[in-house]
């Protein structure tokens, strides 16, 4: 495959993907109750990017480069390997409180909190890997995928270093881990991207779809959810405007290009 971008465009998007989810965690540090005040807001549009551009987007590419039965073969996948995944093994924080949920969590130090650590680090080399990829297949692609990680990283980078802090963590220990997991996403796009740039696209679709697949499922399962549970007209209102950032994007680059 002839790479379609070179080293210091892909090395700068990697580092606007790290640096979403280290705003994240500085809104939490220095500004709690208003990063508290428009969480939700926050993850419901990136919930509109994320299931918008991944049906419109990055499943269309996939289904160009590999086919539809397989592009969609590998995202359902990913899907459910999540949905497995967050649900037995690697719980994923969440930005409301106990009494936002309707119940309590038992956080702890050594608990879930630190569980739900290594499940974001473990997701954070896939959307490293995805971007590496998406960059493989298009310069369109990748960038949208970028997209998706920055939307998702901001909001996920509060709800980290509140469930750590809110478990019983040290305030700056909590910081200093929650910002190190977003160093994991750039140093996996370089290694991706330096993996896959001149692969085919019987290597590069497969991953497309599957990311695809993966952004779907956390855009509609975990995110949406978190935004249904308090102030449903503005956040409404934020997922229609992520949905017609998406939707726009589709309409105004041509097809052939992504």
């Amino acid at each position: 495959m002839v790479e379609v971008i070179g080293w210091p465009s892909v090395t700068m998007f990697a580092a606007i993907a790290g640096l979403a989810g280290l705003a994240g965690v500085w809104l939490m540090w220095k500004h709690e109750e208003w990063a508290r005040r428009h969480t939700a807001e926050l993850i419901t549009f990136a919930s509109g990017l994320l299931v918008t551009g991944s049906l419109l987007h990055l499943l269309t590419r996939a289904g160009d480069m590999s086919g539809p039965t397989t592009a969609m073969s590998w995202a359902l996948a990913a899907f459910v390997g999540l949905y497995i995944a967050e649900n037995h093994f690697l719980p994923h924080p969440h930005a409301r409180t106990e009494e936002d949920c309707g119940h309590h969590h038992a956080h702890s130090e050594n608990g879930y909190g630190w569980t739900a650590v290594v499940g974001l680090g473990l997701h954070s080399v896939l959307e490293g890997v995805a971007v590496g990829a998406g960059f493989s297949a298009s310069y369109v692609t990748g960038s949208v995928i970028v997209a998706l990680v920055v939307a998702h990283k901001l909001p996920v980078g509060i709800a980290t270093m509140g469930v750590l802090y809110h478990g019983g963590v040290d305030r700056d220990k909590a910081a200093r881990t929650s910002a190190s997991l977003a160093f994991v996403t750039p140093i996996a796009v370089l290694a991706s991207y330096a993996l896959l740039r001149d692969a085919g696209t019987e290597l590069v679709g497969p991953i497309v779809a599957a990311a695809g697949g993966s952004f779907l499922y956390v855009g509609a399962a975990d995110l949406l959810p978190e935004g249904q549970a308090s102030a449903p007209g503005r956040n409404t209102l934020a997922f229609v405007l992520g949905l017609a950032v998406m939707v726009a994007v589709f309409l105004i680059v041509p097809h052939e290009t992504l």
